[in-house]
């Protein structure tokens, strides 16, 4: 018999098979609304405040109204309940979007829509942190101040992460309209140079939580991470490179369109500073 799964949908958790929304929301027509992803381990999500801090931004940025007296902990910790994981790893996803609102722009007059699930998550192997996943420019380039924020238009990366599975790829490079660098399709990136860690400064890419801990952690530490614009060229020619999310953490980068990149002993260093910070 298969487990039923619950989903946790404005007000109140109900069987996943429940859950609907209406065709008329605005995330449906039109990619109205904001997401965030976390990683959850054994029970306890990690870095909570951040994702809710970064969703909030958004949704303020838009006019779409944030829950306000929301238990958000606990109404996580339901969902993983519900769900038998509390043990274990689990991808957690949290959607919001300004709901059904007739009219042009972006209406105020709203009443918003919620949603959280949760499933099982696998990492990628040991073995793949320590070969690496390789990269490919996509050749479209991305300029829009939607980039700062997760929206649900989310088109735009899955074609560039479906052209590098094509080139034999297992992530693809977002490049600026100026062909500066600004991030991954789903990663945020990280780099050593002269030994000293950078990421690359983008107008248009999404601000990483990850990134943003591990330079707290670096910066314990006694290191920085700077923000400075960033070529593909200088990136071919880093001591290192690595791609991060919330979901995998710290994966090193072996090579970039074809071109083989060093594996740096700091990739040992950055997994100890995100542990660190959790």
């Amino acid at each position: 018999m298969e487990k039923i799964r619950f989903v946790w949908l404005n007000e109140e958790l109900i069987p996943l098979d429940q859950a609907t929304v209406s065709v008329n929301d605005r995330g449906f027509l039109y990619g109205d609304g904001f997401f965030e992803t976390l990683r959850a381990e054994g029970g306890r999500l990690l870095f909570l405040p951040e994702h809710l801090a970064r969703l909030r931004a958004s949704a303020q940025a838009f006019g779409i109204p944030f829950p306000k007296k929301f238990s958000w902990e606990k109404r996580l910790h339901r969902v993983l309940a519900a769900n038998g994981l509390e043990e274990g790893l689990a991808r957690v996803k949290i959607l919001l979007t300004r709901g059904e609102a007739p009219g042009l722009g972006l209406p105020q007059e709203t009443w918003p829509t919620l949603v959280i699930w949760a499933h099982p998550y696998t990492p990628p192997g040991p073995e793949e942190y320590a070969r690496g996943w390789t990269v490919a420019t996509f050749p479209e380039r991305r300029s829009t101040f939607l980039g700062r924020h997760k929206s649900l238009n989310y088109l735009f990366y899955l074609a560039a992460r479906q052209y590098a599975l094509e080139q034999g790829a297992q992530e693809a490079l977002i490049l600026e309209a100026d062909g500066l660098v600004s991030e991954g399709a789903a990663t945020s990136l990280i780099y050593a140079r002269a030994g000293k860690f950078c990421t690359p400064a983008a107008p248009s890419a999404l601000p990483g939580v990850t990134s943003a801990v591990l330079g707290r952690g670096l910066a314990r530490r006694g290191f920085s991470l700077q923000a400075i614009p960033t070529t593909p060229a200088q990136l071919s020619q880093a001591d290192g490179l690595w791609l991060t999310n919330s979901l995998m953490g710290v994966m090193p980068v072996s090579s970039l369109d074809g071109q083989s990149l060093p594996l740096a002993e700091a990739t040992g260093l950055l997994q100890e500073c995100l542990k660190s910070e959790e």
